[in-house]
């Protein structure tokens, strides 16, 4: 019989959509909040875990780095998932906070969130910081694009199939910004891009 995890983050052999989280009971949902596996030993996402969640989850996984989405709205307040840090440092974890920006073209033609992608890139080039663990608050839009991302500049997917599998996982654009999904329909993986002598994963 499966173990609880291989229920959880597995994927079916003919899948190419991640599979769903299984919420064992109204506990576990707020506990493992939408954790799922997008490549073995490489990358995990998930909502806001628990501490109980996220102490089990380092250790059977074997996270070394934990990737915060989450920022306060209000200057000089501490982050709501704060705590984390401790707990990663005492865990010996690193802990990354990316602050969430603005994915809609401002003014001056640039879109704000380029720059957490960028910090986003730059933890996943460098494979001593695997496997990491990837969360916002619910696991859905935030985490959902760094996903998609990922699965373009790492795996080689097409725009629209990683954009289709963020839906899967829940995305929607009503929720949230619709720039999300333009940005990421848009989209140029290094490795694409004029010049570039990388190769998948932007490594050169």
């Amino acid at each position: 019989m499966a173990s609880r995890w291989q229920i959880v983050l597995g994927l079916t052999a003919t899948a190419v959509i991640v599979a769903p989280p299984i919420v064992f009971t109204s506990q576990h949902g707020i506990q493992f909040r939408n954790l799922r596996l997008v490549e073995e030993g490489v990358l995990y996402r998930s909502g806001q875990l628990t501490q109980d969640g996220l102490e089990r989850v380092l250790h059977e996984k074997g996270i070394k780095t934990v990737v915060t989405l989450r920022a306060t709205r209000i200057a000089g307040k501490i982050p709501p998932d704060d705590w984390e840090v401790d707990l990663c440092a005492a865990r010996g974890v690193k802990h990354v906070r990316i602050v969430p920006r603005n994915w809609c073209t401002n003014a001056s033609g640039e879109v704000p969130a380029e720059e957490a992608v960028k910090e986003f890139l730059t933890v996943m080039d460098d494979r001593s910081n695997y496997p990491v663990l990837v969360h916002c608050f619910a696991g859905i839009h935030r985490t959902g694009a760094m996903c998609s991302i990922f699965r373009m500049e790492f795996q080689g997917w097409p725009n629209e199939r990683a954009i289709e599998e963020m839906r899967m996982c829940g995305f929607d654009p009503l929720d949230m910004q619709g720039c999300i999904t333009e940005y990421l329909r848009t989209y140029q993986p290094r490795s694409k891009r004029p010049g570039s002598k990388a190769g998948v994963g932007g490594i050169e």
